[in-house]
C-alpha cells in the first residue's frame, strides 16, 4: 500500500475541496508513492511526535492541524521547522494533514464533538458551501440535549466527556440549557449568526478577547473548552474509520502530544 491510497480515501470521507480557501491540507512532506504499513495519528506534528513516529516505525503521520501552514521561503536546518522537515525526509516519514475539510465533513470533528456531548437532532450552525461544490456542509452544529439540564450540570458533563478539568465561561450563565451549539477549534466570531440561532450555550475551543467581550454584551453564553480538547476527539474515530477500510494497516494515536496550555 502507498500513501496515495490513504490520500485518495481521505478525499472520499473528507474531500480536500471542503477545506476553506485559507487552509493548507493534503500532502505536506514526502511522496504519494511511498509505501506505508503503519500510520501515526496526531493533532500537531511536533518534534516529539516526529520522534514518536520514527521510534514506532511509522512511515506516515496523519495530522489534523497543517504541518506547513504558510509558504516556506527556505528550509533552514538552524531553525526548528527546517530541522523537523529534514528529520522527516531522512527518516522516510510522510506527513499528510486534514484540517478544515475534516472539521466540516459529515462524521468529522464538529459532528464528533456534538456526539461526544450527547446532542441529538443536529443540524448546521452556519451553512458552508465549499467553492465549486454543491454540498451543504456546516461550520459548527446545533443540537439538543435529551432533557433540560442546569448549566452547572452541563459544564460538569463537558469536563467529563472531553476529559478536562478547566474551561472558560463567557457571558451570563443560563439557569437551564437544552439547545446547544458546538464549534470545534477556533470560533469564527460570527456572533450575529449565533444570536439568530437562539442557542442556550455555544461550546467551542477558542475565542478571541474582543469576540468574548461582544458576546457577553449581546447576552450570549459561550463555553471555551480548549482547542486541543474539542478536536483531539476525532483521532480515535479516524483510527476506526481507517482500520475498517485498510485492515492491513497498523494505526496508532500519538501518546506524547499534550495540550500546550496548563493551569497554575
Amino acid at each position: 500500500m502507498n500513501v496515495g491510497d490513504i490520500i485518495n480515501y481521505l478525499n472520499e470521507i473528507a474531500p480536500w475541496q471542503y477545506a476553506e480557501e485559507w487552509d493548507s491540507v493534503g500532502l505536506m512532506v514526502g511522496s504519494r508513492n511511498s509505501n506505508v504499513s503503519k500510520i501515526l495519528l496526531c493533532m500537531d506534528v511536533t518534534s516529539d511526535v516526529i520522534s514518536e513516529a520514527v521510534e514506532n516505525g511509522a512511515q506516515m503521520i496523519l495530522s489534523h492541524h497543517p504541518f506547513i501552514f504558510s509558504k516556506l521561503k527556505a528550509i533552514d536546518m538552524e531553525n526548528f521547522k527546517g530541522e523537523q522537515i529534514v528529520k522527516l525526509i531522512k527518516s522516510n516519514v510522510t506527513v499528510v494533514s486534514a484540517h478544515t475539510n475534516l472539521d466540516t465533513a459529515p462524521g468529522g470533528v464538529n459532528d464528533t464533538l456534538a456526539e461526544t456531548l450527547h446532542l441529538i437532532n443536529c443540524h448546521n450552525l452556519k451553512p458552508y458551501i465549499p467553492k465549486g461544490s454543491n454540498c451543504d456542509l456546516g461550520m459548527g452544529k446545533i443540537g439538543e440535549l435529551l432533557d433540560y439540564k442546569s448549566f452547572d450540570d452541563f459544564v460538569k458533563d463537558i469536563k467529563k466527556n472531553l476529559g478536562i478539568e478547566n474551561l472558560r465561561i463567557i457571558g451570563k450563565k443560563p439557569e437551564k440549557v437544552k439547545n446547544i451549539g458546538v464549534f470545534c477549534g477556533s470560533f469564527d466570531g460570527d456572533l450575529e449568526n449565533l444570536k439568530s440561532r437562539k442557542v442556550d450555550v455555544l461550546v467551542t475551543g477558542d475565542i478571541k478577547y474582543h469576540t468574548a467581550l461582544d458576546a457577553a454584551q449581546m447576552g450570549l453564553c459561550i463555553v471555551d473548552a480548549g482547542h486541543f480538547a474539542t478536536e483531539r476527539i476525532i483521532l480515535h474515530k479516524l483510527k476506526d474509520t481507517l482500520n475498517k477500510r485498510f485492515k492491513e494497516l497498523d494505526i496508532i494515536c500519538s501518546k506524547v502530544e499534550i495540550d500546550p496550555f496548563t493551569f497554575a
